[in-house]
């Protein structure tokens, strides 16, 4: 006789999350990949019962990927998706504030370093060398 015991309903496994909220996203395994910057074949594993599961990194990759709220994609709790922003709401940071690749992110991180003459001066001389290129 098998022992009665609670099942796994749809969306209480990770790997049902992750297929929940790839597909709520219109993506296919292969774009979720590219986003997440891993293999297919790893999005296959993670959406496998059996699979492997995803680190907390690639776990907040694919919540952004997604849109999927980070807790609900972690531990199934909470709302699975984000809130849609109301007309006078504005975000709280803007996609502009980040380094858009490793170039910039080194520049920011140095900038920083700087004093706050030395960042003048440096503010100045890419005023000039950007000015010359309009």
């Amino acid at each position: 006789m098998k022992p009665v015991g609670r099942t796994k309903s749809t969306g209480s496994r990770l790997a049902d999350r992750i297929r929940i909220a790839r597909h709520a996203a219109k993506l296919s395994q292969a774009a979720l990949a590219a986003r997440v910057g891993v293999t297919p074949g790893a999005v296959a594993q993670w959406e496998s019962p059996d699979g492997t599961k995803p680190g907390i990194e690639r776990l907040e990759n694919i919540a952004t990927a997604t849109g999927a709220v980070f807790d609900w994609l972690a531990i199934g709790r909470g709302d699975a998706r984000r809130r849609k922003a109301t007309a006078d709401s504005a975000p709280a940071v803007t996609l502009d504030s980040f380094a858009r690749d490793f170039t910039e992110e080194v520049l920011l991180e140095r900038f920083r370093r700087l004093s706050p003459q030395a960042r003048e001066l440096l503010s100045s001389f890419l005023d000039v060398i950007t000015a010359r290129r309009r």
